[in-house]
């Protein structure tokens, strides 16, 4: 497993690149609440997708998030998520 953030991290098999997203149980009727756990986000042929599905995600995310925002915040969010990606100097 490679950690990529915090949040995010990367595994591989055979076949794929696995996205996965290190979050916190938050349902509090689980017994496991409170707890950390993988989630698998997403599977990816290359690794370059699978770094864009980082982008992908964190869009969609501040997107349907219940805050209120322009298209300019939006923008600013591509651009420093974007930024941190190429900034991982990944040749592919």
């Amino acid at each position: 497993m490679i950690k990529i953030t915090d949040r995010f991290y990367i595994t591989a098999n055979t076949n794929c690149y696995t996205l996965t997203e290190k979050t916190t149980v938050k349902d509090t009727e689980s017994k496991n609440y409170g707890q950390e756990m993988f989630k698998d986000v997403g599977y990816y042929s290359t690794l370059e997708n699978c770094l864009n599905g980082i982008l992908k995600t964190v869009v969609r995310e501040f997107i349907s998030s219940e805050e209120i925002n322009t298209v300019y915040e939006l923008k600013e969010q591509i651009k420093l998520t974007t930024d941190f990606l190429k900034s991982l100097n990944l040749k592919f």
